[in-house]
């Protein structure tokens, strides 16, 4: 006895078994059978009640022995659950239904039945659907529960969605109670479908819609009553929804408040908002609506704020012109506008910022003068202008409704005022008397006064160029300062009170009792007598230099002494001065000492002797290194020659003397020079002498003190000197002015340069701006300087500058470039800064980025910027090849701008490109067990192929031989994936059993009418798929395969801006002229091409002459001769019915490109395509590439200007399709595009002359592309143009609009007599036949008494059958060709049985001429059987033309040429399929030329010959005359002239004889075929005479017959008769 864990393993094991076995699956069922009745006699049926996969039907009871129920049948119901593969569901029932019951397991077991009664097996949505099998059902519980899940037609339900958890399956339908079944009421149903189509399609649906008669029946208990549409939601012009009501239909209340109405609100309600409700809702039905509240009709006022922008110079105009309107101002009866205020102006100001000004009567608000800052006087509660514009876009408001800027409390608060004045120097005394007299505190006014004001520092230019900042009294320099830029005054004190330049932090002198004390150095001082003698030297009409001076509150004003010296100088009394000169080698400057040509008298004086050199026109200042321990001697000797005098100005001389110190005297000689003021100063431990300076008419006495002095002793030492060569950057527009050194900029930039590097060892030199560029150049010529001394003199020549202009600080470092080696189309990173923390530009610097020297503008879908830890940060989303450039990133903060710039370029990395052959496809086992699995992927990647086994192969390249191993219905993938990323492709082998109707390399194996997916070539991307055809190929019905730089392309299109715009045009025409070949193969290139082109002409961008170029290379190659093929399969839709319009597109994008071309005038000259632009005055007459000539005779008023597009072989790309879709039309000449700019004044009167291509084509049309035709596919349209002159070869046409134009012939000629002729002659030619059949019918039992005149009747009925036929189908033709719509299907249906019926026609002939030959020939010979030569006939009549006409057609029609266009005739241009009737026709008509020759030959001997026969040979010569009558004009004649209208189709005549002779065979076959037979004629004479006796009239006595006037014809015998040598009986040669 097996406990109840090991018999439930038993039965899983079993299970198992089961499943894995099912072809046995009767025999399992068996054993789990002959299982449970061994368990049931072990006594373990007490443990059933909790096994889960039994229950007992009749249960014994448990006490009862067991001996008792061996006697009696018992049964058991066994529940079996299987998991078994969906797929061997069929061979289940299968092995059950062939199972006999009762079925005995044993003596003592059988089983009586097995019923299999659910079926469950996963649904779409990956639950269980639970399907019960015949004869069985759920419960009603169940299909309550779970749901059915198929139609309930019974008292319950067949399946349910879903698997009973208490363990239940279907049960006999006869055992369940019927579901309670509810009243059989009809139940209406509202079904909610949303569907996404797109908006082209739109109106289509509303039409078929409306077009359904309603109610509408799906089955007997379905009915649709009505559908209607409510809603229809399309993107808008802001790129959201815009969902609009149908009629009747409208929007609730609630929604039209909640998004907003986008239409007008007539009624209750709206009928477009502004979105799609996310609740789900649609429109409702009007009736429906509950109206809105509506308010009582009161006037309600709207405030509508207008941001416009406009040029600031017709600001005033707008003034004007909102002043000059009267209000109230009436728009319409409901709307009135009260009043236009204009309140705010913003417009640029000097820093490049804005500045937001008020009207009148209108201020900004305290808060927005606070945060933005005010820019006018602050006079009210608050500010009329503000320097920015609000970015919560509130604007000016009325003053009256401003609440005051809170006040605060009235407490003093002392303010600090810091004043820089530029004044010149002779005025400095005044200032400083101005401000000594004002006394403080001063009163402003009620809220400001002034407590005091204290003149600090004085800064004026000194003799070396550049400047001295002298402190007031009580003022002095800090010690740092006077360590940096020199001291050049005597340190008495803590500090100097003068230096040599201008601090570049904007510091100024501070109050000595602030100033704590430099370190002073250990006292070593030698006391030395130092005699100075002063010089003082007449200088003519000088010029005051400005003197820049600071002044400062709580500052002391000193005086300025200015003296002016007239032109001598008089020093009476001067003793001699030895004075010994000491040159110092190596030093930057020599000294140097002019001599001034104006004579200085010296009585009873001494000579001092000086050396002196003479440097004109040059200032150079002198750097002299003095060692200790040495006496100075200063020396001043001036001298000035042809000297520009500076009025006004005193240029005293400056000589500083040190103690322990030997100090070269500077000597400045200056010709044609400006005069600068100077200060003399004696120091230490020197006696100084007093100076006095009196202004005399022409002469000044100087007093001279002689003093005493100490032998000096000069050392020299050697001096290095490095020149340093720089520059700096103004971002400021270049004028050339800027080189003068007269100009303002030169002299700021200078004195920037010299302030910050000037200094007693070196000098600075501004060497000029470079040509057109306001980079500018200097030199620093001294002692060698670090690299950060170097930094520190730009920097602060860059923050001096700042002041005044913008200028540009370039970064030392270079763009940090992450990663620097991008896969096409992921993200990268460029970051710049931070900026240096001593360029001032703080935290709220703005960024502004460029690539290759054009800003990058801001686009959500290609950058992104932000700052991170002080950093500019550039994102680039999608990374593209044209990305590959320069960077830069500018800084700005005010006018300082910090430069950074890439030194290196991104490196692109292709995306992965994998290709995978084959793609998932059925493998036939028994023709293919072996199949070649191929992985690759582009460089530098590699790939990994595996299956479910395992890895098969790594690699760039893996080729992989896979064996089927048992041949059976089975499945095998394999997946090819990049090693070490995401990307991957996957194929699956579908392994099948039988014989394949289909096989090739690129679909695989297939069964008749399957689809088959193909991998693409290499370096393509995409499929193509393929169906299998009965005659075993794989017919090619889809083909998305793709060259993969071009889906690069097309992917960046979308996405395109000016930065990109042109090395993505750069990239396009390489990759279209490099791989012409492949994209005019392919009209899925060709396609993406003219995606690109659409995308490039909708971005809007401007075009110059270089990107112009590109896209004319580019479209060039589209139009070429191999591309013809392509774009007839995408106009006629062979491939896609959805690319139909391509042509248009393409022809479309170009117009728009060209309206977006840039310059005055340009030419660009591409092989396939000319482009024109140009301007013209009053006419335009021009001609382009010699084909075609542009007259303008009256362009009207305004600027005028033309561009004209030539392209060499258009219609290769345009179908020759017109406004009545006819294609007889062929495009013969050039077509050009045309487009001008002539101010509002149209072009109605232009002219075109086009050359033609083709002289012998006719009937020109004057014709433009329209592309509204044919569902916006496009078509030519001759509206508004018309043919005006024809001659050598040319067509002149007048035009009153502009778009693209050419010229339309057809190879037909346009005769209209031709087709009266036609339809006449044919309806004659039908009526003669019908009438040839009639009297077939009527003779047909005379004539066929005699088999060669039967025979010969039977070749007439069967050619006026055939002809009759014929001309039905030629009519039904004509018909079709002129039927609207795309009709070629029908078209090539009539095409081939005119074709066929044409060749019966004469092949029934040629039968005809054969037993005229026969008869001939074999005349005494016994010959063949009626029945034979009937089989014959019919063989050589039907057979012939039915094998040409298959063959042609079967030729032809894959390729689309076997009709001529839309004529319903063979086609004669591109297939010849014409051949196939006219070389039958003319062969059939040369061969009966043949047969008459033989014939004339045979009874024209016979005639010499017997004698006897002359009278029977007569009558075969009249035979065959009337023959030849008959065939000659009717074969030979008719088709002779067809054949004429090809040879030279201008003919006119020739086209009316063919239409005359061709038209009227019927008619000739009636007269020459039929009526000038005697025999006939005299059979109607018979017939006519015994009908016109049973109907003569009694009254006249005379006959009625209708063929009385064939009595009239002449009487006799038709034809000879002869004997024959094998029987007695007469035959007849009548060939009628």
């Amino acid at each position: 006895m097996f406990p109840p864990d090991k018999r439930h393993f038993f039965w899983r094991r079993e299970t198992n078994r089961v499943g894995m076995g099912l072809p046995k699956a009767a025999a399992c069922v068996a054993v789990l059978l002959v299982i449970y009745y061994s368990l049931d006699n072990q006594e373990v049926m007490e443990t059933k009640a909790s096994y889960n996969h039994s229950r007992g039907k009749r249960q014994v009871s448990p006490t009862q022995p067991s001996a008792t129920t061996i006697n009696v049948p018992m049964d058991f119901d066994l529940l079996l659950d299987l998991t078994i593969p969906v797929s061997i569901l069929p061979l289940l029932r299968n092995s059950l239904n062939s199972i006999s019951f009762p079925f005995t397991l044993n003596q003592s077991l059988q089983v009586l039945d097995i019923q299999f009664t659910t079926a469950c097996f996963p649904n779409s949505t990956g639950g269980l659907q639970c399907q019960c099998e015949d004869q069985f059902a759920w419960p009603c519980d169940k299909c309550d529960v779970y749901g059915a899940c198929s139609n309930v037609t019974g008292p319950t339900c067949e399946c349910i969605n879903g698997r009973p958890s208490d363990g239940e399956y279907c049960e006999p339908i006869t055992s369940i109670n019927p579901c309670p079944t509810p009243t059989p009421v009809p139940m209406d149903f509202d079904l909610l479908l949303d569907l996404t189509i797109p908006v082209s399609i739109l109106p289509l649906l509303r039409n078929s819609l409306n077009s359904i008669s309603f109610p509408f029946t799906l089955n007997q208990s379905l009915q649709v009553l009505d559908i209607q549409f409510t809603t229809a939601c399309f993107p808008n012009s802001t790129g959201g929804l815009q969902c609009q009501c149908e009629d009747q239909f409208a929007w609730p209340c609630d929604k039209c408040d909640v998004y907003g109405a986008c239409s007008n609100v007539t009624g209750p309600t709206c009928e477009c908002i502004n979105g799609r409700p996310s609740d789900g809702e649609y429109c409702e039905p009007i009736t429906s609506i509950n109206p809105c509240p509506t308010p009582t009709p009161v006037p309600m006022d709207f405030d509508l704020l207008l941001d416009l922008t406009i040029p600031v110079s017709i600001l005033p105009l707008l003034r004007n012109s909102l002043n000059s309107i009267s209000f109230p101002f009436t728009l319409n009866q409901s709307l009135q506008v009260l009043d236009i205020q204009f309140t705010t102006a913003c417009f640029p100001n000097s820093t490049g910022g804005l500045q937001c000004q008020c009207e009148d009567q209108f201020a900004w608000p305290c808060d927005k003068c606070d945060v933005y800052g005010a820019c006018s006087n602050v006079t009210g509660p608050t500010c009329e202008c503000i320097n920015g514009r609000p970015s919560d876009g509130e604007y000016c408001e009325p003053i009256t409704s401003i609440n005051p800027c809170p006040t605060p409390t009235p407490v003093p608060m002392d303010f600090d005022l810091l004043l820089d004045l530029t004044i010149p120097v002779s005025i400095l005394p005044l200032l400083r008397n101005s401000l000594n007299s004002i006394s403080f505190p001063f009163t402003l006014n009620q809220s400001l006064q002034v407590l005091d004001i204290q003149f600090t520092t004085a800064c004026f230019p000194n003799s070396t160029g550049g400047l001295q900042c002298q402190c007031e009294d009580q003022f002095a320099w800090p010690c740092d300062k006077c360590d940096v830029y020199g001291a050049c005054s005597n340190v008495t004190g803590p500090t100097c009170e003068c230096i040599n330049g201008r601090p570049s932090d904007g510091e100024y002198c501070e109050p000595i009792t602030s100033i704590n004390p430099c370190p002073t150095p250990t006292p070593e001082m030698l006391t030395s007598t130092v005699r100075t003698t002063t010089n003082t030297t007449m200088m003519p009409n000088t010029t005051t230099m400005p003197v820049t001076t600071t002044t400062m509150l709580n500052t002391t004003t000193m005086p300025v002494a200015t003296t002016t010296m007239p032109n001598t100088t008089t020093m009476p009394n001067t003793s001699t001065m030895p004075v010994t000169t000491t040159t110092m080698p190596n030093t930057t400057m020599p000294v140097t000492t002019t001599t001034m040509p104006n004579t200085t008298t010296m009585p009873n004086t001494s000579t001092m002797p000086v050396t002196t050199t003479t440097m004109p026109n040059t200032t150079m200042p002198v750097t002299t290194t003095t060692m200790p321990n040495t006496t100075t001697m200063p020396v001043t000797t001036t001298a000035m020659s042809n000297t520009t005098a500076m009025p006004n100005t005193t240029r005293p001389v400056i000589t500083t003397t040190m103690s322990n110190t030997t100090t070269m005297p500077n000597t400045t000689t200056m010709a044609n020079t400006t005069t600068m003021p100077v200060t003399t100063t004696t120091m230490a431990n020197t006696t100084t002498m007093p100076v006095t300076t009196t202004t005399m008419p022409n002469t000044t006495t100087m007093p001279v003190t002689t003093t005493t002095m100490m032998p000096v002793t000069t050392t020299t030492m050697p001096v290095t000197t490095t020149i340093n060569e720089l520059s700096f950057v103004l971002d400021i527009d270049f004028d050339e002015s800027f080189n003068e050194e007269s100009d303002i900029v030169f002299i700021n930039a200078n004195r920037a340069i010299q302030t910050q590097c000037r200094t007693p060892q070196s000098s600075c030199q501004l060497s000029g701006f470079r040509p057109g560029s306001t980079i500018g150049d200097y030199t620093i010529r001294g002692p060698s300087l670090s690299d950060t001394e170097l930094q520190a003199i730009q920097t602060g020549i860059f923050l001096n500058l700042s002041e005044t202009y913008p200028i540009i600080f370039d970064s030392q470092s270079s763009l940090k470039l992450e990663p620097t080696t991008v896969i096409s189309q992921q993200e990268a990173t460029v970051t710049c800064g931070p900026p240096p923390a001593d360029l001032n530009l703080g935290t709220n610097w703005i960024a502004e980025w460029r690539f290759n020297n054009r800003p990058i503008t801001r686009d959500e879908n290609l950058y992104e910027f932000s700052k991170v830890n002080e950093k500019a940060v550039l994102t680039l989303k999608r990374f593209f090849g044209t990305d590959i450039g320069q960077y830069e990133c500018r800084l700005k903060s005010g006018q300082k701008i910090f430069r950074e710039r890439s030194n290196r370029n991104f490196t692109l990395q292709e995306q992965p490109l994998i290709q995978l052959t084959p793609l998932s496809r059925q493998i036939h086992c028994e023709v293919i067990r072996e199949v070649k699995i191929e992985c690759s992927v582009n460089e530098p990647y590699t790939v990994e192929l595996r299956n479910s086994t395992g890895v098969l192969g790594t690699g760039n390249s893996i080729s992989n031989s896979f064996l089927i191993p048992i041949c059976e219905t089975t499945e095998h993938t394999f997946t090819c994936q990049v090693f070490g990323r995401k990307e991957l492709k996957r194929t699956t082998l579908e392994i099948t059993t039988g014989d394949p109707v289909c096989e090739d390399d690129v679909f695989g194996t297939g069964n008749l009418g399957q689809m088959a997916v193909g991998s693409c070539e290499r370096d393509e991307v995409g499929e193509r798929k393929g169906v299998c055809q009965e005659d075993g190929s794989w017919r090619e019905v889809e083909n998305n395969c793709i060259l993969g730089p071009v889906q690069e392309l097309l992917l960046q299109s979308d996405l395109l801006n000016t930065n990109s715009l042109p090395g993505f045009l750069d990239t396009l025409s390489d990759v279209t002229v490099n791989f012409t070949e492949e994209v005019v193969k392919s009209p899925t290139n060709i396609n993406a091409i003219v995606d690109i082109l659409s995308n490039v002409a909708n971005t809007s961008l401007p075009i110059n002459s270089d990107l112009a170029e590109d896209i004319l290379l580019t479209a060039g190659v589209l139009t070429t001769d191999g591309a013809r093929a392509s774009w007839e399969s995408l106009n006629n839709g062979t491939r896609n019915a959805s690319q139909t319009g391509r042509s248009s597109t393409f022809l479309q994008s170009l117009e728009t490109i060209t309206g977006l071309i840039t310059g005055v005038s340009l030419a660009i000259d591409t092989p396939s395509i000319l482009l024109n632009k140009t301007t013209f005055t009053d006419s335009f007459n021009a001609s382009f590439n010699s084909s075609v000539t542009i007259v303008i005779s009256e362009p009207g008023e305004g600027e005028k200007n033309i561009t004209v597009m030539t392209f060499a072989s258009m219609d290769n790309v345009l179908p020759a399709r017109d406004e009545a879709n006819s294609s007889r039309f062929d495009i013969n000449g050039r077509v050009v595009l045309v487009q001008t700019s002539i101010g509002n004044s149209p072009i109605n009167n232009i002219s075109f002359t086009f050359n033609l291509n083709n002289t012998s084509l006719v009937d020109p049309q004057c014709v433009f592309w329209n592309f509204s035709l044919f569902d916006d596919r496009g078509g030519w349209d001759n509206e508004g143009c018309m043919p005006v002159e024809i001659k050598n070869g040319s067509v002149t046409c007048n035009c009153n609009h502009l778009t693209s134009f050419s010229i339309l012939m057809s190879p037909f000629v346009n005769c209209e007599v031709c087709s009266l002729i036609t339809f006449i002659g044919v309806g004659i030619s039908m009526a003669s036949l019908v009438i040839c059949l009639i009297i077939e019918a009527v003779i047909w039992r005379k004539i066929r008494r005699n088999t060669t005149s039967y025979l010969r009747h039977v070749s007439i009925v069967n050619i006026a059958v055939s002809l009759l036929i014929a001309d039905i189908w030629f009519i039904i033709g004509a018909s079709i060709s002129e039927a609207p719509g795309d009709n070629r299907d029908a078209c090539s249906a009539a095409t081939f049985f005119i074709h066929f019926f044409y060749l019966a026609m004469f092949f029934w002939m040629l039968a005809s001429a054969l037993l005229l030959l026969y008869r001939t020939v074999s005349v005494f010979d016994g010959g063949l059987s009626k029945r034979s030569m009937l089989a014959i006939g019919f063989s050589v009549g039907y057979g012939g033309p039915i094998i040409i006409a298959v063959i042609t057609i079967a030729a032809t029609a894959p390729s689309e040429r076997y009709t001529q266009g839309i004529f319903c005739w063979l086609n004669f241009t591109e297939s010849l399929a014409i051949i196939a009737f006219v070389l039958p026709a003319l062969t059939i008509v040369l061969f009966h030329l043949i047969i008459l020759i033989v014939v004339l030959f045979k009874m024209l001997r016979r005639r010499a010959v017997t004698d006897s026969a002359q009278a029977g040979q007569r009558n075969v010569l009249l035979v065959i005359a009337r023959t030849l009558a008959v065939l000659t004009p009717l074969f030979g004649l008719t088709w002779g002239l067809g054949i004429g209208t090809l040879a030279d189709p201008e003919n006119q005549g020739i086209h009316i004889a063919f239409s005359f002779f061709n038209s009227l065979q019927g008619f000739f076959i009636l007269v020459f075929g039929l009526l000038l037979d005697k025999k006939v004629r005299s059979e109607i004479t018979i017939k006519s005479q015994i009908s016109g006796s049973g109907t003569r009239s009694t009254s006249a006595g005379n006959s009625s017959s209708a063929f009385g006037f064939l009595r009239l014809w002449r009487r006799g015998r038709d034809g000879y008769n002869i004997s024959s040598n094998d029987s007695n009986v007469t035959q007849s040669l009548d060939p009628s």
